[in-house]
C-alpha cells in the first residue's frame, strides 16, 4: 500500500484577540500525548474540498482545538494554558492519495501498514507537537476514505471529541454548516463552579497529584512487584482487536447474574485473561484503572456546562487485588470489585476535585501530576487501563453521499495494558476490544480470550 502525500495545510485559528485560557484541574491530570483514531468510510464519499470547507466552518466553534499549548510560566501565569485566537497554532491537515483499494484494508485492524495513514507524530512526546489537532485525510483508489484524527488529550477527552466529530460530519452533510452547534461553549477554570465554602473530602495530593513534600505517590510494592518491572523494546508491544459477538457478551453477563453493565463485565473478563498470561507471582498486586466521566456525575449540580464540548471531565477509578485473589475468585467477584472502584469516584469526589483545583490553582508551587513507574515507554505493567467508547456515538458518524462507516480503530498505542471497549460495526453486534500487550503475552491472550471459566 503506497501512501502519497499530496499537500499539507493549516486551518488557521479564529482571527480574534489572543486569549490565554488556563488549563482546568481536569486538563492538568489528562495525559499529555496525542490520541489518534482512524475512521474508514466506504465509497461514495464527499470531495476533499467539501471536507475541508466543513472543517473550516466547524473549527471556529472549537477554539481550543486550534489553540497553542504554552507550558512555560510567564508573568502572572503560574500554569499551562491554551493560547487561542490569533496566537493559536491552527489545525494541521494532511491530504494523501493511496494507490490501493480500501477493501484491501478492511476489516480495520492494527497493522504496520496503517502507520502511513496517521498524521505526523512524535512518539517520544518531547518536544510536544505544535498542533493540538492534526487530521490526515487518506483517499483510496476506489474512492474510500480513512480519516485519521489526532488530538492532544489535554485539550479534549473522548466525549468532547465525539461532539467535534459529529459537528464536523453534520457540516459535511449540510453543505458546510453544522446544525448541531451555534456558538462555542465557554471554557476554562472559570466555567467550573465550585462549592461555597470550598472543601476537599478527599486527599487529591496523594492520588491525582504529587504530595507537597516532594515524595512520590504512595504505591504498594513488595519484593514480588520488583520482579515484574521489565522494560522491553517499544516495537515489541502489540496492538490487537478482539470481537466479542452479542451471544458471547450475553453469556458473560449471565455468569455475573445480569447485575453489571457490558463495559464492567467485559473489562473484568479481559482483566482476568490478561493477568492469566502475564505469569505474575500470586501475591503481586494488579489493578484495573477505568476512565470515569464527570458529566453524568455532575449533570444537575451546575458545576459544569450541561452539554457540548468541554475539554476534559475525566478522572481515573482504580480497583485492585492480588493475582491469587483475582484468579481464584469468579468473574462476578472481579466485576463487583471493578464496579466498587468506579462508584467510589462519585459526585462527591468530582465536586471535591473541582474545589481542590480552586484551592490550589494559585499556589506558588504548580501542581504536579502523579505518575507511576509503569508510565515509562516499554515498561511492562501488572495492571490494565480500560476505557469505554460504548457511550460515545462515533459508530454513527455519517458523511452523507451514500457511503458508510466501515471501521473505527484507535491509532498505535505503545502502553502495555491499555484496553478500549468499543461498539462493533459487525452485523451480529457485540463489542470490539482493543488490547495492548507485550507480543509474547498478546499471542497467549488471543488463545484464551474466548474461554470461560
Amino acid at each position: 500500500m503506497e501512501v502519497q502525500v499530496k499537500r499539507s495545510l493549516v486551518v488557521p485559528p479564529p482571527q480574534c484577540d489572543v486569549e490565554e485560557v488556563p488549563f482546568t484541574v481536569f486538563d492538568l491530570v489528562a495525559p499529555s500525548y496525542h490520541v489518534t483514531v482512524l475512521f474508514a468510510f466506504s465509497p461514495p464519499n464527499p470531495t476533499i474540498d467539501s471536507l475541508l470547507d466543513a472543517l473550516s466552518t466547524t473549527l471556529p466553534h472549537f477554539p481550543i482545538l486550534t489553540a497553542r499549548i504554552e507550558h512555560e510560566h510567564k508573568g502572572h501565569r503560574r500554569g499551562p494554558c491554551f493560547v487561542t485566537g490569533r496566537g493559536g497554532a491552527g489545525a494541521l491537515v494532511v491530504e494523501t492519495k493511496v494507490t490501493s483499494s480500501l477493501s484491501d484494508l478492511l476489516p480495520l485492524v492494527p497493522s504496520p501498514d496503517l502507520v502511513g495513514l496517521h498524521p505526523p507524530n512524535n512518539p517520544g512526546g518531547w518536544p510536544p507537537m505544535e498542533h493540538v489537532l492534526m487530521i490526515q485525510i487518506n483517499r483510496f483508489a476506489c474512492g474510500g476514505l480513512v480519516i485519521a484524527a489526532s488530538c492532544n488529550h489535554q485539550a479534549a477527552d473522548g466525549f468532547s471529541m465525539n461532539v467535534f466529530f459529529n459537528a464536523w460530519t453534520d457540516a459535511v452533510r449540510h453543505g458546510g454548516t453544522s446544525t448541531e452547534i451555534d456558538r462555542p461553549v465557554p471554557y476554562g477554570p472559570g466555567e467550573l463552579s465550585p462549592r461555597h465554602p470550598l472543601r476537599c473530602e478527599f486527599e487529591h495530593h496523594d492520588k491525582e497529584f504529587l504530595p507537597r513534600d516532594g515524595a512520590t505517590v504512595a504505591r504498594s510494592h513488595d519484593a514480588t512487584d520488583a520482579a515484574v518491572r521489565v522494560v522491553v523494546d517499544p516495537s515489541e508491544i502489540d496492538n490487537l482487536v478482539l470481537h466479542y459477538p452479542s451471544e458471547f457478551v450475553a453469556e458473560l453477563k449471565r455468569r455475573v447474574h445480569e447485575k453489571y453493565t457490558t463495559f464492567e463485565t467485559v473489562t473484568a473478563h479481559v482483566w482476568r485473561k490478561i493477568t492469566a498470561v502475564r505469569g505474575l507471582a500470586a501475591d503481586t498486586r494488579t489493578s484495573v484503572n477505568v476512565a470515569v466521566s464527570g458529566r453524568g456525575r455532575l449533570g444537575d449540580t451546575g458545576a459544569v456546562p450541561k452539554e457540548g464540548f468541554f475539554g476534559n471531565l475525566i478522572l481515573s477509578a482504580s480497583s485492585g487485588a492480588t493475582v491469587r485473589e483475582l484468579m481464584t475468585g469468579t468473574l462476578a467477584d472481579a466485576t463487583a470489585l471493578l464496579r466498587a472502584g468506579i462508584r467510589a469516584v462519585d459526585r462527591q469526589y468530582f465536586l471535591s476535585f473541582i474545589d481542590f483545583g480552586v484551592l490550589h490553582g494559585d499556589d506558588d508551587e504548580p501542581l504536579e501530576t502523579a505518575t507511576t513507574e509503569y508510565d515509562e515507554l516499554g515498561m511492562l505493567s501488572p495492571n490494565i487501563d480500560s476505557d469505554s467508547w460504548l457511550h460515545l456515538e462515533l459508530h454513527k458518524l455519517d458523511l452523507g453521499c451514500g457511503g458508510r462507516l466501515a471501521g473505527i480503530l484507535p491509532g498505535k498505542i505503545p502502553q502495555d495494558g491499555a484496553v478500549v471497549v468499543m461498539p462493533s460495526l459487525k452485523k451480529d453486534g457485540g463489542v470490539d476490544v482493543f488490547v495492548v500487550l507485550w507480543e509474547k503475552h498478546a499471542k497467549e491472550f488471543a488463545n484464551i480470550a474466548y474461554t470461560m471459566d
